[in-house]
Formats: structure tokens, C-alpha cells, sequence
């Protein structure tokens, strides 16, 4: 079941960012890449963790929120995140899984993601929740962080 909550972005400034979506479905991609465009965001896909690691490597201007699935083929979205932060890669990253209840939470608040959003979702939803997330990350450096919706974290205190 698609998450239902409908959320305000935090911030009222149109920031135009780079979005790397990696998924091994190509349907998810191109989903992803239609509503992170329609939103105004220059959107970057990938196949699967190499490909992304490859885009991150060769990129001009750097990735500013990378979204991937956690469930793929060859190296799962926690091999990509470890290695994108082992790289130095310090923006935000959000995780897509249709197996949020099995997966290894834990392991990716340490590595600094900020959330977890399940499959299947609402292509709006997605929007808000990137808009409300990058808003967050910015409030939360004043202090006046909003309430996490229940399908999220963000980055731990």
C-alpha cells in the first residue's frame, strides 16, 4: 500500500538539484527520472550499483540527493551507499524498498541515510517527501526540525 501522508516541503525556495535514481527495474527508473524532471531537478539514472558508481565518478557538477532502491541484482543499495560514502559522498541519500520491515535499518542510519521509503509508493508522495526531506536537512541545522512521517528517519542526532 502506497504511503498515504501528503507533506509540505519545509522550505519555499525552488532548488534545482542533481538527483542520481539507481533501480534495477526500469519501469522504477523511469518513474523516478519523469517526476524528480517534472519537479524541476536535472535526474540522473542508474541500472544497478556500478553504473552508479561509475555516473558518481565521472559526474560535472556533483550529486546533491541520491535515491536507490535497496533490493537489485548484483550489489544491494547498503553495498552502494557504504561505497559511496567510503568515497566521501556527504549529501543525502534515500533508500526505495519494498522490504523496509526485512532490511538492516540500523546499518544505514550509521552510514547517514536519511530515510526509508516503501514500495510501492505515490509518484506525488515521492515528490513532497524529497522536497520535505532536503527542507528538513536544512531546518534541522537551526534547530526547528518538523516531525519525522512514519515511514522515515532522518539523519541521527
Amino acid at each position: 500500500m502506497p504511503h498515504e501522508t501528503i507533506l509540505k516541503p519545509c522550505t519555499s525556495g525552488a532548488k534545482r538539484l542533481n538527483i542520481l535514481a539507481v533501480d534495477d527495474e526500469a519501469g522504477s527508473r523511469a518513474a523516478l527520472a519523469v517526476v524528480l524532471k517534472l519537479a524541476g531537478h536535472h535526474a540522473f539514472t542508474a541500472k544497478d550499483a556500478e553504473e552508479a558508481l561509475e555516473l558518481f565518478d565521472k559526474a560535472q557538477a556533483p550529486f546533491d540527493l541520491i535515491i536507490t532502491d535497496h533490493q537489485m541484482v548484483r550489489r544491494s543499495g547498503l553495498d552502494l551507499v557504504r561505497s559511496l560514502r567510503a568515497k566521501g559522498f556527504a549529501g543525502e541519500i534515500v533508500v526505495l524498498t519494498a522490504y523496509a520491515e526485512e532490511i538492516d535499518q540500523e546499518e544505514y542510519k550509521k552510514l547517514v541515510v536519511a530515510g526509508i521509503m516503501k514500495k510501492p509508493f505515490d509518484l506525488t508522495v515521492l515528490r513532497q517527501w524529497i522536497d520535505w526531506i532536503l527542507g528538513c536537512c536544512d531546518q534541522s541545522r537551526t534547530g526547528d526540525k518538523p516531525p519525522c512521517p512514519d515511514a522515515c528517519w532522518l539523519r541521527p542526532e
